[in-house]
């Protein structure tokens, strides 16, 4: 944040040079600056209230512990979401705990293939975490 500070001053600062030299055309580049620093801190702050929302849902709602990732084995090869769940179900998991364990660290994704849904491992280059 930090750096949107020094970015503000910085576009405040242009201004006043702005209406010290009466340079209109930097004044219309300032104002265009300063709606592109107000697009930027509205995006941040979505991003914070998302994360925010998801830290609650996992620390309450889903109740993930850590070292939950430790007991759940990430799908090896494609195979049917219903066939996974029920393989963690008799391994003694929460399917739904593990599920979005492994689906919120980027180990696996869900893909729907001819009206049937899947889970399978995340490529390498695709993994986010």
């Amino acid at each position: 944040m930090q750096f949107l500070s020094r970015l503000a001053r910085t576009i405040d600062q242009l201004d006043r040079i702005a209406l010290r030299h009466q340079d209109e055309e930097l004044k219309n580049l300032v104002d265009d600056l300063y709606r592109q620093l107000t697009v930027i801190i509205n995006i941040i702050e979505k991003i914070y209230t998302v994360y925010t929302e998801l830290d609650i849902l996992v620390k309450t709602d889903l109740k993930i512990e850590p070292g939950i990732g430790l007991e759940v084995e990430p799908p090896q090869q494609q195979e049917r979401l219903v066939d996974y769940l029920e393989k963690l179900r008799i391994g003694g998991l929460d399917p739904a705990k593990a599920l979005a364990y492994v689906l919120g660290t980027g180990v696996a994704q869900l893909e729907i293939q001819g009206g049937e849904v899947y889970i399978k491992p995340r490529e390498k280059r695709d993994q986010r975490y």
